[in-house]
């Protein structure tokens, strides 16, 4: 609980010092007056006049839902004031509307004029308009025309002054959510590309996989609701792109709480998650062939979004319910129920009263790019936990190779790596030397003194054995006093100067504990002598040559003569 505590809490820092580097770096202090031009337009609408009009409220003043066709001047009465702005623009926000700009009646811009036509799709989004030099003291005049049905045509955030000034405004005044998206994408990609490489060997790594697709999902959808696209895509594209990745919230989040209840009879939300993933092409789809567009899917994505909401709960009650231990369960289910509670109460929100620009949301602003970024610390706490897990299990596993491979007293390789040594040198072509070795005189040293003296006879000569043929060959430990080694490059000359070395230690050994007798018989054999070439000849061989030596030793020491390792 402490290490969790901690990692959550070192998480939350780092995002918040990232972000006060960035706030930094965004803060705005406009260098010429900026002018917002929202109130006390006169509206005409179908030869009728509404004075006083505020552009955020166009559609409440008027009292009606707009029409494909649709057509509405917009008239400031005041003339313009002069900002002192290198470059003059005016700016402002629609919802599929095509545009006209008039200054004392002459046309400066126009965008989407050709959808009135074909009814091409427009999308939601601001538009930038470039004044003339003499734009002071002239009358400024906007022509909508509605291209989709059911249109809240509000004109949102109309501000005129230098270009530098208002994009940096648009930056700042959704600062928050900018620089989560960009986080979340990155952070998201980043992820993807780290679970989909751990993917390739742990398969329990999907919920991470997931979880980063919700990520970018929820970054591209922030980008584009708060149209920090402006300056890149046009206003079709950044829509077109914004309602995709928000309609495929719904199924990705389905295949995360599958994922994490795979114990569960998942029948139910297997439907539910393939049926919204089906409804979600469907709409993008039907969109690319112009059929219908896609803003027109909202409210059925509430529908689907609520009934997926009902469906976390369900399972956030019987996780409770049965108590379960799962930690990723349980990290990932509540960073998942907090994201979701966001974007239902945002969609509540929006249903209820739509709002041209979120940015005069607070929910908007503050509570989904704060749901977004603890989602992701629960994102990185599951990876912590799944790395712990991963290096207990590779700890354990090497643990159980120490033991499989290595000889626990001497802690050379074993039997088993001494077979598996000899099964690859047999698969090559090239020549290579088997030295047999055999303690003498263990058994007496056991019988006599004890196991334990038994023990430090072979520490000792083990450790004699490994320090002589270190950089030769690999030594293995075969049985209760048998050794071998095995060289893939060493010449004969070699083998016997190192033999010879290995006696001279173990005279010293024999002087440093003179209770105990350090003596080896040892054969050696190359590839090229034996009549067959396979490594159990070759290991018969050098055997046969450590018997001989065995047996000169013991002749001697039966007469009496005092030599402990023959040559």
């Amino acid at each position: 609980m402490r290490k969790t505590a901690t990692f959550i809490s070192i998480s939350t820092l780092f995002i918040i010092m990232l972000f006060s580097v960035f706030f930094s770096f965004l803060r705005f202090e406009r260098h010429y007056p900026m002018y917002s031009l929202e109130k006390g337009w006169v509206a005409t609408y179908r030869n009728q006049q509404y004075l006083n009009t505020e552009l955020s409220h166009l559609s409440g003043q008027i009292g009606i839902s707009f029409s494909r066709g649709d057509k509405i001047t917009l008239t400031l009465p005041k003339l313009l004031d002069t900002c002192n702005a290198p470059f003059p623009y005016l700016i402002f926000k629609t919802e599929c509307c095509a545009y006209e700009v008039f200054l004392d009646g002459k046309l400066i811009a126009y965008e989407g004029l050709d959808a009135i036509a074909d009814g091409s799709f427009i999308g939601n989004g601001y538009n930038v308009v470039p004044l003339d030099p003499d734009y002071a003291d002239k009358k400024l005049s906007i022509n909508l025309y509605i291209t989709e049905n059911n249109t809240k045509a509000n004109v949102v955030n109309m501000m005129m002054g230098d270009f530098d000034d208002l994009y940096r405004n648009l930056l700042y005044t959704a600062s928050l959510p900018l620089l989560t998206g960009i986080f979340l994408i990155v952070f998201g990609h980043i992820f993807l590309l780290i679970s989909l490489a751990f993917y390739m060997r742990y398969s329990d790594v999907l919920n991470q996989i997931i979880c980063s697709i919700i990520g970018i999902l929820l970054g591209v959808w922030l980008l584009t609701e708060f149209n920090c696209f402006t300056f890149l895509l046009d206003k079709a594209t950044s829509s077109f792109i914004g309602y995709s990745a928000l309609y495929l919230l719904v199924p990705t989040i389905y295949s995360l709480i599958y994922s994490l209840h795979k114990r569960y009879d998942g029948l139910v939300l297997t439907i539910m998650g393939y049926g919204s993933l089906f409804f979600s092409f469907l709409f993008i789809i039907l969109h690319l062939t112009d059929k219908v567009h896609i803003h027109h899917f909202l409210i059925p994505y509430y529908l689907l979004a609520l009934i997926s909401f009902l469906f976390l709960a369900v399972y956030d009650f019987v996780d409770f319910k049965a108590k379960s231990k799962n930690p990723t369960t349980q990290i990932l289910m509540f960073g998942l129920t907090l994201l979701s509670i966001a974007l239902i109460l945002t969609a509540g929100v929006d249903a209820a009263n739509p709002v041209m620009d979120c940015r005069d949301s607070i929910l908007m602003t503050i509570a989904i790019p704060a749901a977004g970024l603890f989602f992701v610390i629960t994102q990185l706490l599951n990876h912590f936990v799944f790395m712990t897990r991963i290096y207990a299990q590779r700890k354990e596993y090497a643990s159980l190779a120490q033991i499989a491979y290595e000889d626990a007293l001497t802690q050379l390789p074993n039997r088993a790596s001494c077979d598996k040594k000899l099964a690859e040198i047999d698969k090559s072509d090239s020549d290579f030397c088997i030295v047999s070795l055999d303690l003498n005189g263990l058994k007496e040293v056991n019988d006599n003194d004890g196991h334990p003296a038994g023990d430090k006879l072979l520490k000792s000569f083990s450790g004699a054995l490994a320090e002589v043929f270190k950089g030769h060959g690999e030594c293995f430990r075969i049985g209760g006093d048998e050794f071998m080694m095995i060289s893939e490059s060493i010449d004969k000359e070699t083998v016997e100067k190192l033999l010879h070395d290995l006696d001279i230690k173990l005279t010293e050994l024999d002087k440093e504990d003179p209770g105990i007798n350090h003596s080896v018989s040892h054969g050696f054999a190359f590839r090229s002598e034996a009549d067959a070439r396979d490594a159990h000849t070759v290991f018969m061989l050098a055997d046969q040559r450590m018997y001989n030596n065995k047996k000169v030793y013991y002749a001697r020491k039966s007469a009496g003569k005092s030599i402990s390792n023959p040559k």
